[in-house]
């Protein structure tokens, strides 16, 4: 199985629905890759995962210029997320000021790079296709599904994975390349 694969079904059962226990997810995923498990497996796979979503932080840069873009755009925030590590993020970050919309798959049960996403996002914004602009981290979920939909897509690759692709950004502090 391939990353993306993986990530995929990963997202399939952690990301549609709203998990309040991750245990639930864990043995799914596990039983969909035949994967034998015990019951102390799940509880360290749960820990791991609990300790990675305690641990998310912001790159220094995104909070200013999400602040920025504030006063001149709306701004929409679609993420393939699951619930525990979606409210980590709004406890320790001010998504909710931020963003006009947010889209959470889990209350959504629609994951990028399904067109529908951005269909509902562009009617909540109440924005059209051509004033959009989709900035995010996935070519393929987000740049390209946002291209494919009509939304052009702006590629944040802080790794250098994709040195030739035309509308890419380092920083999103570059972003006023693009506005």
């Amino acid at each position: 199985m391939q990353d993306y694969e993986f990530i995929k079904v990963f997202e399939k059962y952690f990301m549609l629905e709203k998990h309040l226990d991750l245990e639930v997810p864990i043995k799914k995923l596990l039983n969909e890759l035949s994967i034998d498990y015990s019951e102390n497996s799940v509880t360290k796979l749960k820990s791991m995962l609990e300790k990675a979503f305690n641990s998310l932080k912001v790159f220094p840069e995104t909070l200013p210029v999400l602040e920025d873009l504030k006063k001149n755009y709306k701004l929409g925030l679609i993420t393939n997320t699951f619930y525990q590590s979606f409210r980590k993020l709004e406890q320790n970050f001010r998504v909710s000021e931020i963003f006009d919309v947010i889209l959470k798959s889990y209350e959504t049960k629609i994951l990028k790079p399904d067109p529908k996403i951005f269909e509902i996002m562009i009617r909540k914004l109440n924005v059209n296709k051509e004033g959009a602009l989709m900035i995010g981290d996935s070519l393929q979920d987000d740049v390209q599904a946002a291209e494919n939909f009509g939304i052009k897509g702006i590629l944040v690759d802080r790794k250098g994975k994709y040195p030739n692709h035309i509308n890419r950004i380092e920083s999103l502090e570059q972003l006023k390349e693009f506005i």
